[in-house]
């Protein structure tokens, strides 16, 4: 028999968020029935109230007076999920450029290949954790990113804009916005020659001393060259690309 209370566990809400979900899952609305209910002190239940509906399990109608509680679909939590595996498979790109970097040495070229979807999803995730804190990317229009949906979009435009990453984004072409609005006007974006055009399938990150090369989900791996001359060198292309290129 499933023990929901365990499930919720593993998915990383507290006891007390378990008793308060659950609560209106049954249907209950109000904080004062939750807490009545559950037993649970006012704040407690207030702050799990919080937290649920950070985490998008839950939504609030009405005035402050007396707020309703209303449970969003149970697929939220195959978000959460999700997100606990790309955080996994943040660390487990994170080990083995680590391990990459024992072997061969911090100053020796290397380059590093991650293959399947979780992988190449961890490592354009963990980008986002550059030194800099700054990406240039070359994109074409029928991109990885696109090709794995909207909800991966919206989960790297969002962390993108939190982190407070600069991005300088090079596109095909025009393609469809998607994600945060706020990502959008933190970045800057600029349109290929017509010359390239077409030309290519390969997503390409340029940040720190690494370059990371994600190519169509069809392919199902990305590879990152980490070396100071070779992200040298790829700056000058992207610089004169860059000029070439046409607002958007």
């Amino acid at each position: 028999m499933l023990d929901a209370r365990a499930m919720l566990a593993k998915l990383d809400l507290t006891e007390a968020e378990i008793d308060v979900y659950l609560m209106v899952l049954k249907g209950v609305q109000s904080a004062r029935e939750i807490i009545s209910a559950t037993t649970r002190s006012r704040p407690t239940v207030y702050y799990a109230l919080t937290a649920l509906e950070r985490r998008g399990l839950i939504t609030r109608s009405g005035n402050s007076e007396e707020y309703r509680y209303q449970a969003e679909p149970l697929t939220r939590l195959k978000a959460i999920l999700q997100a606990q595996e790309d955080t996994l498979a943040i660390t487990r790109t994170q080990l083995e450029e680590f391990m990459a970097i024992q072997q061969e040495g911090d100053r020796q070229p290397q380059v590093v290949f991650y293959e399947g979807l979780q992988a190449v999803r961890g490592v354009i995730l963990e980008s986002l954790y550059c030194r800099s804190g700054k990406i240039d990317s070359i994109v074409p229009s029928d991109n990885f990113f696109w090709q794995l949906g909207s909800d991966f979009v919206d989960q790297y435009t969002e962390l993108n804009y939190t982190l407070g990453i600069s991005t300088r984004n090079l596109w095909d072409k025009s393609i469809k916005k998607g994600g945060s609005e706020e990502y959008y006007r933190k970045t800057e974006t600029r349109i290929l020659p017509d010359s390239m055009r077409d030309k290519f399938n390969t997503t390409v990150f340029i940040y720190d001393d690494l370059v990371l090369n994600i190519l169509p989900r069809a392919s199902g791996y990305a590879f990152v060259v980490r070396s100071r001359e070779h992200s040298e060198m790829m700056r000058v292309f992207y610089e004169t690309l860059w000029g070439l290129g046409k607002s958007y």
